[in-house]
């Protein structure tokens, strides 16, 4: 017999300690980040999660098993779509495997919309979970000069974008529950399609304050290069193109500053061409991908952040800066102002607006009151609403109101 509301309430803390949680995912990126910051954050409250992901899952390194906590990967096709392979080869052993499982997570659509279908077959509950709205990408994408496309990003949001809308479509039609990160990817789906609201909630992504403050904060020469740090995938709609005209005019007028790049992506080899048509190739470090601890330590000696993407749901990295008490610079879209409150925790540029975005950087870099005024705020702003122990709460909360439907 199902729970009343309050008796599941007050149940929270011990049927949640008896909870086996499966969580599907993909490898590397945000989502990645959050899977495990979300699994390491129920498994510390006693709930038992394992995470399935593909073989080639780098990201699980960061983080060790423990008694509540296990990582099992599955074979797939090193091909695109990743995610269609990894599903559709090991479905027979998913069928098997989660079986064993009271609630099962899809952590995103591409990554688990074939197996949100088998949860009448083997009568578990499933929680699916949208970062992002395909549409937008694609919207803010055909906006771009063809100049700047690539055959990479023609790939993914033209040529594959049935198959993401496919995977969001069956994700809202057969989850028992859809969390979505941000209220900006809500007003998305509004925007087309009709959503029962009864099955959607709005939990926001979290960050590992633990993880974070056992990096030591490393204080430079007092004299030494300001900091620009920027951290993404090179894709056409993270912005960083528009970052590095922006960083060129800074150049004119500051001449001790640096910039860093963290990511690879399609747009490498433009980036190192700019760099290098600029004459910028001291003042510009390209990094490519590091390790997580590697980033947050790079963020604690950093300066300002810089994140002028196009098109996100809720930027991980930046809440990553914010935790780290880092100013933090978006241009003026719905997802930052969800985010950032101009000139409170971080500052807003207009947005794609090129001379803004060097104007704003120059006014963090010039003032250092207003850069440490900006992090301690930006500081509580996230300790406050992107806190994984108070995000997970309301991830069992859905996973126990799911349990009482079946």
């Amino acid at each position: 017999m199902a729970k009343s509301p309050e008796k599941n309430l007050a149940a929270t803390g011990s049927l949640v300690k008896t909870m086996k949680v499966a969580i599907i995912t993909h490898e590397g990126g945000g989502i990645a980040s959050v899977t495990y910051g979300l699994a390491g954050s129920l498994a510390r409250k006693g709930i038992s999660v394992t995470i399935f992901s593909p073989v080639n899952d780098s990201q699980s390194q960061a983080y060790p098993k423990n008694n509540c906590l296990d990582v099992v990967r599955f074979p797939t096709l090193n091909v695109p779509p990743r995610t269609l392979w990894y599903q559709s080869l090991n479905l027979q052993r998913f069928a098997r495997t989660l079986k064993d499982y009271d609630v099962i997570h899809g952590m995103s659509p591409e990554a688990s919309f074939i197996l949100a279908s088998l949860r009448n077959r083997i009568k578990k509950p499933f929680v699916g979970t949208i970062h992002g709205i395909p549409r937008a990408g694609q919207r803010a994408f055909v906006n771009q000069p063809i100049s700047s496309w690539t055959l990479s990003d023609f790939g993914y949001h033209v040529l594959e974008f049935p198959f993401h809308e496919l995977s969001i479509n069956r994700i809202l039609s057969d989850s028992d529950h859809t969390t979505l990160c941000s209220f900006s990817v809500l007003e998305e789906l509004r925007a087309y399609r009709f959503l029962e609201m009864r099955r959607i909630s709005v939990i926001y992504n979290g960050v590992d304050f633990d993880e974070i403050e056992q990096i030591p904060v490393l204080t430079g020469d007092k004299n030494s290069e300001l900091s620009i740090i920027y951290a993404g995938r090179l894709f056409w709609y993270k912005g960083v193109m528009l970052l590095l005209e922006a960083f060129k005019n800074v150049r004119k007028n500051i001449q001790n500053v640096k910039l860093k790049i963290f990511g690879r992506g399609p747009l490498e080899g433009r980036v190192r061409k700019f760099i290098a048509e600029s004459n910028l190739e001291k003042s510009i470090s390209f990094f490519g991908h590091v390790s997580h601890k590697t980033l947050l330590t790079e963020l604690k000696k950093s300066d300002i952040v810089v994140f002028p993407s196009l098109s996100e749901a809720q930027p991980m990295f930046v809440l990553e800066a914010m935790a780290c008490k880092k100013p933090v610079l978006m241009f003026d879209l719905s997802f930052a102002r969800e985010i950032i409150s101009d000139k409170n925790n971080g500052l807003i540029a207009e947005g794609g607006n090129v001379n803004d975005l060097g104007e704003k950087i120059l006014m963090l870099l010039s003032d250092d009151g207003l850069r440490r005024r900006l992090g301690e705020n930006a500081y509580i702003q996230v300790k406050t609403k992107h806190n994984w122990d108070v995000q997970s709460e309301k991830y069992a909360r859905v996973y126990e109101k799911v349990m009482d439907r079946v």
